[in-house]
């Protein structure tokens, strides 16, 4: 289940009597939960009919003890727990009895509705209790958003700003904030957070072009490692090695830079493969696991390299990576040292 069932269910009146909320994009934890109170709680009885609870300092006794409360002159009364170690397969510790909770969960009161909220990108499918609220609940997974959602959200938000905004220039915006980076944790909030700097940048003007996206967006890793090998691509070894030093002074670990220099270059020798073998652009990005504007990108570049100068990039990576990593060559310069021999 994805989050829009869940907020179908609010919706629908159809709320179940318990529910799991994990994934690593919080925002849509707190837009259901908006959804929530404004369906079911009334802000005069607020602190009797929606209980938060601490996980990381509850008990089994406290959960039940706060579920079997009736709602007071209302229809549904909310529970959410949040961050209870028993979801995931971290050892903590913790004062929940397992056994007892899912009993418990098989015969909660239809008037409650429990929730809980692990902010973890995964839980422990093994467990009983994970088990146990997919049998008599909904497990909801919040995953990033993808391609046209996440496109419709962040036009939304400027719209939210009385600004106007092309799906090209929101496009851009995306490359540029890294939301799909690999090593990145971004989320919508950060995401908000930069249209909001944009907007205040623009004023009184109501249209966002492509050049207050690039004086308002800080670049991200991704998108300044995409640069520099797209630099290598045209040999232009100046800007390449230009573009690691800026990195380097942004105090990005060298190390990560690297790592996701040698992973665009594989992401570049799959695309090429699956292109050339006839695959759409669309099957590329389900094949790589990638968004489909990452894949546009990706073909672009592709146009810079042949299958084997591509090949020749990779090993000659892992050549330099292997020599740094046994102590051969000493980082900046093993990573500067690839550059050049790359740009000749």
């Amino acid at each position: 289940m994805d989050y829009k069932d869940m907020l179908k269910d609010i919706k629908n009146n159809n709320l179940k009597r318990v529910y799991l909320l994990y994934g690593n994009e919080m925002y849509l934890k707190d837009y259901i939960l908006f959804d929530i109170k404004k369906k079911y709680i009334d802000k005069a009885f607020e602190s009797l009919n929606l209980i938060y609870i601490d996980g990381k300092e509850t008990s089994t006794d406290l959960i039940i003890n706060a579920c079997e409360t009736l709602p007071f002159l209302a229809d549904k009364k909310i529970v959410i727990v949040e961050d209870l170690p028993l979801f995931t397969t971290k050892k903590e510790t913790s004062n929940i009895d397992e056994e007892e909770l899912c009993n418990y969960l098989r015969r909660l009161n239809i008037s409650t509705c429990l929730i809980f909220i692990i902010n973890e990108e995964k839980i422990d499918n093994r467990k009983k209790v994970v088990k146990t609220i997919k049998q008599n609940g909904e497990i909801v997974q919040l995953l990033k958003l993808r391609d046209m959602e996440l496109i419709k959200w962040t036009q939304s938000i400027f719209f939210k700003n009385d600004k106007k905004v092309s799906k090209l220039d929101i496009q851009f915006f995306l490359n540029q904030v890294g939301y799909y980076d690999a090593s990145s944790n971004r989320t919508l909030y950060d995401l908000e957070n930069e249209i909001n700097k944009i907007c205040s940048y623009l004023g009184d003007r109501t249209t966002v072009e492509k050049k207050d996206i690039e004086k308002g967006v800080i670049k991200s890793l991704q998108n300044n490692v995409f640069a520099l090998v797209d630099a290598l691509g045209q040999k232009k070894t100046d800007i390449a090695l230009s573009i690691f030093n800026d990195m380097i002074l942004e105090n990005e670990p060298i190390q990560l830079i690297f790592h996701m220099i040698i992973r665009q270059i594989r992401m570049l020798v799959l695309t090429k493969l699956y292109e050339e073998k006839g695959y759409s652009q669309g099957d590329i990005a389900q094949k790589i696991n990638v968004p489909a504007f990452v894949v546009k990108k990706l073909v672009s570049q592709t146009r810079n390299f042949s299958s084997s100068r591509l090949d020749l990039v990779l090993e000659k990576a892992l050549e330099v990576d292997r020599a740094i990593k046994t102590g051969k060559l000493e980082w900046k310069l093993g990573v500067e040292m690839f550059i050049a021999e790359l740009g000749e």
